[in-house]
């Protein structure tokens, strides 16, 4: 079947052309993950929202799609860029091909693209918006990327309401699955709320803990959501992942930045300040925590990045309150990282 020729057009003006699967012209931020695996996680994780994902991996769809291997039901991001795609795939998990799988939620995919060269004018210029499009039309707008309300969940549900073990509240700003997977797992009873839900609301719940999860947007957009990341903290022992790190850090006054082109990918390494061995992990941010400005907020750095130095962790000076910016779930990536929700559960106490 003869696919019609299309084009990436960025904001400063490069275009990338390529053959596009599926219909409709779409516009967002273009970012890159280095990951070798795990499509179906990044395609379906809640922070690439909003985002054009650019495959460094060479080879795209070899396996297929799993749904039980997905972050959530549904695409979140809005198209994958890559530059061989597979539309039969090889594997016995495989419950159908990756082009269908996006093209039922109106994802489409731009192929036979020249990756190498996208992701390192990506390296050098920065992540900004771009437009996959039949014909470049010349100017592209910022993408806007504040899409938690979207992303979240809008009523509280149980994912795991049975057993004896703590009962954690999971502040959902998009999360990933795997996320709840790994509570439950470690022994928790697992509550999800939507973001809106109030520090008193919470309070009246009983609950042992409070995970503020990840998501996408920048977080110095979201002061509501920071108020209530410091609300929670100063009552009830809290884990930040991701967007709930950054949160929980601007909620106790420090600062957020922008990374010129993000970390996305299967392989950053991180190491401990207190004295763990480092670990590789698997991370989906554009915005770091400024540690000049933490200084005067009871929150220390407990975990930086080995390549580029930018905080990793954080943790409260006299409190139980700790957070992370990579994924310990680990969706796709590496497992070192998830003893971060054992640790979470071992801060917890009380009866609910």
């Amino acid at each position: 079947m003869s696919r019609p020729r299309a084009y990436l057009e960025l904001q400063d003006g490069s275009i990338y052309p390529g053959v596009l699967w599926g219909d409709g012209e779409v516009e967002g931020e273009v970012v890159f993950t280095t990951a070798m695996t795990g499509y179906g996680e990044v395609v379906t994780d809640a922070s690439y929202a909003g985002q054009i994902v650019v495959m460094t991996f060479p080879e795209i769809g070899i396996y297929g799609v799993d749904p039980q291997a997905l972050e959530a039901s549904a695409p979140r991001a809005r198209a994958l860029v890559v530059r061989q795609l597979q539309d039969v795939p090889s594997h016995a998990s495989a419950k159908q091909d990756l082009p269908r799988f996006l093209a039922q939620a109106g994802v489409p995919i731009l192929a036979e693209v020249d990756t190498r060269a996208l992701t390192r004018h990506l390296r050098t210029a920065g992540t900004m918006s771009g437009r996959i499009a039949l014909s470049p039309h010349g100017g592209v707008a910022d993408a806007d990327c504040q899409l938690v309300r979207e992303m979240a969940a809008k009523e509280p549900y149980w994912f795991a309401a049975q057993g004896e073990g703590p009962k954690v509240a999971v502040v959902d700003f998009g999360l990933k699955e795997d996320i709840l997977r790994q509570l439950r797992d470690a022994g928790a009873r697992v509550l999800v709320l939507p973001p809106t839900t109030s520090p008193d609301e919470i309070d009246r719940l009983g609950v042992h803990g409070v995970l503020l999860t990840n998501g996408p947007g920048d977080p110095a957009r979201m002061p509501e959501f920071a108020a209530l990341a410091h609300a929670v903290a100063e009552r009830h022992p809290t884990l930040g992942i991701c967007l709930g790190h950054q949160l929980l850090a601007l909620g106790y006054g420090a600062r957020t930045f922008k990374l010129p082109f993000g970390h996305r990918g299967a392989n950053h390494p991180v190491g401990h300040k207190d004295g763990r061995p480092g670990e590789v992990t698997s991370q989906n941010h554009g915005y770091a925590v400024d540690a000049q400005s933490l200084a005067r907020t009871p929150l220390e750095v407990s975990e930086v990045h080995l390549n580029d130095g930018t905080v990793e962790g954080l943790r409260h000076r006299t409190r139980p309150v700790f957070s992370v910016q990579y994924h310990p779930e680990a969706g796709p990536g590496p497992w070192e990282a998830r003893g971060t929700f054992g640790r979470f559960l071992q801060s917890l106490g009380g009866d609910a």
